[in-house]
């Protein structure tokens, strides 16, 4: 299953402010899915295609060409998109755990 990215990673990988990759769903340029009716989603692949299309930014005409790329900006996005794992870790960890102990 492929990681789809949050609207402060797509920022960050296109070099923008977060009400610009808004704008660029509003316009119909890029394609964004609600996940939970509230949090908007972005699939990578498409991301990146259209970076190329993009004009470069402020930052990067000012010589600042590091590549970005996506980063988790709050432990509530983390757990947000990585709930079940961490779930699964615990309890397998438990389990585990009990039957060292038990054992």
């Amino acid at each position: 299953m492929e990681k789809l990215w949050t609207t402060s990673e797509v920022a960050t990988f296109l070099g923008i402010e977060e009400t610009e990759v808004e704008r660029l769903v509003q316009d119909g340029k890029l394609t964004g899915y609600k996940l939970g009716g509230q949090f908007l989603r972005f699939r990578p692949d498409q991301v990146e295609s259209l970076k190329g299309s993009l004009k470069p930014s402020a930052s990067t005409r000012n010589g600042d060409t590091r590549l970005r790329g996506p980063s988790f900006t709050t432990l509530r996005e983390f757990l947000y998109l990585y709930d079940f794992y961490v779930v699964s870790a615990t309890l397998l960890a438990i389990t585990v755990v009990y039957l060292l102990v038990a054992g």
